[in-house]
């Protein structure tokens, strides 16, 4: 979906439509089993051989406890700590670009490096996930909503030059959460954007999912069929082994910082958890131990 994203400047509704839907579905199946994804963005969405989503990436799932973990994201709060990220151009630097269009290149143009880089982007984290108050399955849908207003607008509602000013937005939510009127989209699509993304309590989705498939933007769409019926845009595979569909992947500099000019900043734990932020892997112990075997005795 990263890639789709890029290589359109928008979707249509209809399009849109299709893609929320079943991306719908594939965050129920995960809520059902007692998880929650918490990584929910384009990266993370992949198209079949069909084109119907797939959802990937459950290195960050957990289980539907009443709080978790949430020191990880502390770090952003601070404004005396800068982490160099891809820069984005002055259109993000007020968070008032002059027009859309502009907003919406300078993303795209930057996407895919920030998305191979060593540094995440809260652009899709629900303001929640930032507090020490603990949070629900309902994050899981926020994340959606930017993705749906990613679709339509061009670019995330939230997008900055830092991850520090992101976090900001974000937590300012109702002030930072604009509808471009350059941009026009339906009013049930704005509606359940704004649904998505609010405060989770109100949250759309939060008392169950069909409250989520009754909304008027899926006026007419067809939950139990949607897979069976062919995808809004056309993924041509001309084989098992076909990858023309697959991202490039060229050499990558990583401008390693000199050893003696940035030890000390190496040092800083807060760097640390910057460079393990978008960091899944996951080790299961209990797989793990199963397969070791048991230390040879001495004779």
């Amino acid at each position: 979906m990263m890639t789709l994203l890029m290589k359109k400047d928008t979707l249509t509704e209809e399009q849109s439509q299709f893609y929320v839907a079943e991306t719908v579905l594939a965050i129920e199946s995960i809520h059902k089993l007692g998880f929650i994804h918490r990584d929910i963005k384009p990266d993370n969405l992949l198209l079949d051989n069909k084109g119907h989503i797939k959802l990937s990436d459950f290195g960050l799932c957990t289980g539907m406890k009443k709080s978790h973990r949430t020191d990880f994201y502390k770090d952003l709060t601070s404004s005396s700590h800068h982490t160099k990220t891809p820069a984005f151009g002055k259109d993000f630097a007020n968070g008032n670009p002059k027009d859309s269009k502009r907003k919406a290149e300078s993303w795209k143009r930057n996407r895919r490096a920030l998305a191979y880089s060593t540094v995440g982007t809260p652009d899709y984290i629900a303001p929640e996930v930032f507090m020490q108050t603990g949070y629900s399955s309902s994050c899981d849908w926020w994340s959606l909503g930017v993705i749906m207003y990613e679709m339509l607008i061009g670019y995330p509602p939230f997008c900055s030059e830092s991850p520090q000013e992101t976090y900001r937005k974000v937590m300012n939510w109702r002030e930072t959460l604009i509808f471009p009127p350059e941009m026009p989209i339906s009013n049930d699509a704005r509606d359940l954007i704004k649904r998505f993304c609010c405060d989770p309590e109100h949250r759309i989705g939060a008392n169950g999912i069909e409250e989520i498939k009754a909304h008027p933007f899926f006026r007419y769409v067809d939950w139990e069929h949607i897979r069976e019926r062919p995808a809004l845009i056309p993924v041509d595979v001309k084989g098992i082994d076909d990858t023309s569909n697959f991202d490039d992947f060229p050499e990558i500099d990583l401008k390693l910082p000199p050893s003696q000019q940035n030890e000390e900043e190496f040092r800083d734990p807060k760097y640390k958890d910057w460079v393990f932020i978008n960091y899944t892997f996951k080790r299961f112990e209990g797989l793990t131990q199963r397969g070791q075997r048991p230390p040879l005795r001495k004779s």
